[in-house]
């Protein structure tokens, strides 16, 4: 007896795989491309001196990182129609959704490794005879990206995971395509453990390229 067999599964089934995997994929790229964008800008605005443009981010920032991204997820894709009128398709929904959530936890991110820099560096470069935005660019940018990266893969990773999601307003992801085999077949722990090593073989190099980035980027000052 094959494997499609036992598992109830036909050749078209793996194709649905191959597809949802590429679903799950396109769906967390975008959203992590709009999501890293708008949460640098935000968190560079979180760097400024001046305290009252400091904390106007936080007006967006503090609500997504503090309420479950499913409610976010649902306010999108249910809410916005019944309040502004907008009704979004599943795809741009979820996209939306996700890259929202990303972008906070992101700017986050960024305040933090900005910070973490000495203020003798900013000192440095002042003295040296660069302007703020110089001495940003030349000497703290590059320093607070080396705490960065490994910090936003990791985020990365995380948000590929929370993309499971997405499958609750009716997106045929990984997640939906298990759900509907599973019910199919009735060989659930199955059919969801396919599910888990697609989603490990995707995620396991990122992660292994986190930890790989945080010892060769780590130093002390």
């Amino acid at each position: 007896m094959s494997f499609y067999d036992y598992a109830n599964l036909t050749g078209n089934d793996a194709m649905q795989f191959l597809r949802a995997a590429g679903v799950t994929l396109y769906i967390t790229f975008m959203s992590l491309l709009i999501g890293t964008i708008v949460g640098v800008i935000l968190g560079l605005i979180r760097c400024s001196r001046n305290k009252v443009v400091s904390v106007l981010p936080l007006v967006v920032i503090e609500p997504l990182r503090n309420s479950p991204l499913v409610t976010q997820l649902f306010l999108v894709f249910y809410g916005l129609p019944m309040i502004g009128g907008i009704m979004l398709d599943p795809f741009p929904a979820a996209i939306l959704a996700l890259s929202l959530n990303t972008a906070a936890f992101m700017a986050v991110l960024v305040h933090n490794s900005v910070s973490a820099i000495p203020e003798g560096q900013w000192e440095a470069g002042l003295a040296l005879g660069h302007s703020r935005i110089s001495t940003f660019i030349n000497v703290i940018s590059r320093q607070a990206l080396r705490l960065l990266v490994p910090q936003a893969i990791t985020l990365y990773i995380s948000q590929l995971q929370c993309s499971s999601l997405v499958a609750l307003i009716g997106i045929m992801d990984l997640t939906k395509l298990g759900q509907n085999l599973a019910l199919r077949t009735l060989k659930p722990f199955l059919i969801y453990g396919i599910v888990f090593l697609i989603y490990y073989v995707i995620s396991s190099p990122l992660s292994r390229l986190a930890k790989s980035l945080e010892k060769k980027l780590s130093f002390h000052y």
